[in-house]
């Protein structure tokens, strides 16, 4: 997975709810893949989501950074993408 997809943007509503955990400094189980396509797993704090080039980002606590279409689960509930017709 050297080269990423086309970004394909996820829930709305659930980009609100990662805001909600930002905001409230929460530790939050976050699963996400990295750029072999793995998925990691770990427990820590959400630091701010931006966007950048029409591409949505979240950094977390530990300063790893990554698209929001590359997380699979936060708290265990799975990440849907973001239908836009």
């Amino acid at each position: 997975m050297d080269k990423l997809l086309k970004y394909i943007p996820i829930d709305c509503l659930f980009v609100d709810r990662l805001q909600d955990w930002a905001t409230r400094k929460e530790v939050v189980e976050i699963a996400y893949r990295n750029k072999s396509g793995e998925v990691i797993s770990i427990k820590t704090r959400i630091k701010d989501i931006y966007t950048k080039n029409k591409e949505e980002y979240i950094v977390l606590e530990n300063k790893i950074t990554f698209r929001l279409d590359l997380l699979v689960s936060v708290n265990e509930h799975k990440v849907g993408s973001c239908h836009i017709d």
